[in-house]
């Protein structure tokens, strides 16, 4: 896995709050944020039943894939022992598109709009700029996720695509999706 220094932030409140990379040893907290999410955000591809049968041992075995690929990186944000944040990275697995990685990320509820997706983003760019093979960040977003454009344009993201029918929701109800890009070198 690709793997970033720790690093040490201050929320607006002054809480310190570190990024660093995930491990397997992870798999229990990372676990509970992912319940969480999936419980508070609207925005979400996968669905909460389908999350549902995720056990702890397949979070471990799913960091420990990302701990065995050197274009993979997986960045937590943590508070107090509890990991409120978590960035997920990898790259596309032929070599034609091996220059090109596709992120997703989560935040606890009670930690949104406090910064700390933009301090797991800008670890993510760090991390690629000093990588020798990945030059693209991708990722998809609901465009009805205002805040979350917001902040990938503010760090550099262009829209590069948009599927109209990108996300069902409900029978007959679809919501558009985006496909957002950065080239980072």
């Amino acid at each position: 896995m690709g793997t970033i220094q720790n690093e040490i932030h201050k929320t607006k409140t002054g809480k310190s709050i570190t990024i660093r990379s995930a491990t397997a040893m992870d798999a229990k907290k990372i676990l509970a944020l992912a319940n969480e999410v999936f419980r508070t955000s609207e925005y979400l591809l996968t669905t909460p039943e389908e999350f549902r049968s995720f056990t702890e041992d397949m979070q471990a075995q799913r960091l420990q894939k990302f701990e065995d690929n050197p274009a993979y990186v997986n960045i937590v944000a943590e508070v107090d022992g509890q990991i409120i944040g978590m960035l997920d990275f990898q790259n596309g697995a032929r070599q034609r598109v091996a220059h090109i990685g596709t992120l997703g990320m989560s935040l606890h509820s009670q930690w949104r709009n406090q910064g700390i997706g933009r301090l797991l983003l800008s670890s993510l760019i760090h991390w690629v700029e000093h990588h020798s093979s990945v030059e693209i960040i991708q990722l998809a977003v609901m465009e009805e996720n205002v805040a979350a454009i917001k902040l990938y344009k503010s760090l550099g993201f262009e829209v590069t695509g948009r599927e109209p029918f990108g996300v069902k929701v409900a029978e007959g109800k679809y919501l558009p999706n985006l496909t957002m890009s950065l080239k980072v070198r």
